[in-house]
């Protein structure tokens, strides 16, 4: 659910180059809401403002203790043609919104002209991300030493153990706030702001894990929502392993085009070397030991999860092809590594912290580890069964602390706001069948579908984007 981009944005469910800004305007008077400083990281003329509120750690045990927020909020340019307040999350987990809308050239890309005229475009780092409070866990959140698709039950005895470790580590130096990431709570955050900015109601747009975040908010309060935008919508009615399996096909769909684009367009770097058989020799390479990143030895679980993280970006097929040629003549996987969902560690240790929170993955898992990597592995031969969602999963088994999501479908009264849902053809983290099964689960729902390559609509297709910003502007009665 992170994506790269040129300006350093969050769009995807996993993973993006972002740079974590410093936290901005701590203070008590900030608690309250009333008192917006100059972000600090912004121009002196940029009108974006910047503020703490403070929320309880555990919302069943308020007494227990509170945590910080970073707030950002940029006012409606035409404040005589306001909507409203607009929120969203842009992926992850671990997409600071706050940090978009204190950057100008961020949010100038990110949102067009229309909307920053009629909206007050508010963003949340949620807990544990940006400049909200941090999650700090002692242990690498990235451990490439043990293999994320175990041959044996031993194999995936050891993966869990890792994984208990890393967690345990994670409880030891952020406390109870580790147990506290759920999305339900970060749902409950959103509505906090909500009511410290005095808004009845919002209009929300999530992408990717931002419409996880969607479902949370739009189950716990239907009613303060005025509009909704869905923008590669996870389907959390499937289970970890219909996740993976899902994940893993349509990545393996993802490589396919783009080998057939590489074929066709002769300014591809691998046009006549065929990407299908370099990428075959960029992992043998790997596994043999000789791909190296940073002088250090890479494996192949890394190079595929680099080549499926590229694939999220709409015009990365260019890029991939040279990276991967240089890879395979040189040896060196250093700059295509920039592509993999671990390269910052401290939004990777928050993404696992709070994705084993809504993904549940039982003990009982761990023995199907084998079995369901190789048949991973039948469905995405490309990258050896690598996908988003199998990273999720094989991390998150062994995780001490259950988790507080249960499967489920979308459960909104029939009068819920009418909403749109935008859905890739081909996108590799979150399937078209995710877009269509939520589709049927939403009354008044409207899918636009679109033909393109790459995760999420909101950055790589304008006209999907177009159908959300009418939707935006003319609210739940279009």
């Amino acid at each position: 659910m992170f994506r790269k981009t040129t300006i350093a944005l969050v769009a995807g469910l996993l993973f993006g180059a972002v740079a974590l800004l410093g936290m901005a305007g701590a203070g008590q008077d900030e608690v309250t809401g009333s008192a917006w400083r100059p972000c600090a990281e912004a121009p002196a003329s940029y009108p974006a403002r910047c503020a703490t509120f403070a929320v309880p750690v555990d919302w069943n045990n308020p007494a227990a203790g509170t945590l910080n927020l970073r707030v950002a909020r940029l006012p409606a340019a035409r404040q005589d043609q306001r909507i409203g307040t607009l929120m969203f999350n842009p992926g992850g987990p671990g997409g600071p919104a706050a940090s978009i809308v204190a950057d100008p050239d961020a949010v100038r890309a990110y949102f067009p002209r229309e909307i920053r005229d009629r909206f007050d475009i508010v963003g949340v780092d949620p807990r544990g991300v940006g400049g909200s409070q941090a999650l700090r866990c002692g242990a690498r959140p990235h451990q490439p030493e043990v293999s994320r698709f175990p041959r044996d039950a031993g194999a995936a005895a050891e993966l869990a153990v890792r994984n208990a470790r890393f967690a345990a580590s994670c409880e030891r130096d952020s406390g109870s706030l580790v147990t506290n990431v759920d999305t339900e709570s970060v749902a409950r955050d959103l509505d906090a702001v909500r009511a410290r900015l005095g808004e009845e109601r919002i209009s929300f747009v999530g992408i990717s894990y931002g419409t996880m975040l969607a479902q949370s908010y739009a189950e716990l309060f239907p009613d303060r929502l005025r509009s909704l935008v869905l923008d590669g919508p996870v389907d959390r009615s499937r289970s970890w392993w219909q996740l993976s399996r899902d994940g893993a096909a349509a990545t393996q769909d993802g490589v396919r085009r783009f080998s057939s684009w590489c074929a066709r367009d002769s300014s591809c770097a691998l046009h006549r070397a065929g990407v299908l058989g370099t990428v075959e020799r960029v992992l043998t390479a790997a596994d043999a030991g000789r791909l190296s990143a940073n002088s250090r030895k890479v494996n192949a679980e890394e190079v595929a999860l680099a080549v499926q993280g590229a694939l999220n970006s709409g015009d990365s097929h260019p890029e991939l092809a040279r990276l991967l040629r240089a890879a395979a003549r040189g040896g060196d996987a250093t700059t295509l590594l920039n592509w993999a969902p671990f390269r910052l560690p401290e939004m990777y240790t928050a993404h696992r912290t709070i994705v084993c929170q809504d993904v549940p993955v039982p003990p009982s898992a761990i023995a199907e580890l084998p079995d369901e990597a190789e048949h991973l592995a039948e469905l995405g031969p490309t990258l050896r069964g690598a996908s988003e969602f199998w990273n999720i999963a094989s991390g998150c088994a062994g995780w001490p602390a259950p988790a507080k999501w249960r499967p489920h479908p979308w459960s909104v009264p029939a009068d819920f706001p009418a909403t749109v849902v935008l859905s890739g053809a081909h996108d590799v983290a979150t399937p078209r069948a995710w877009a269509e099964s939520v589709h049927r689960q939403l009354p008044r729902s409207e899918l636009v579908r679109w033909e393109g390559d790459g995760h999420t609509a909101w950055l790589n297709d304008p006209r999907a984007r177009r159908a959300a910003i009418d939707h935006l502007i003319a609210g739940s009665h279009r």
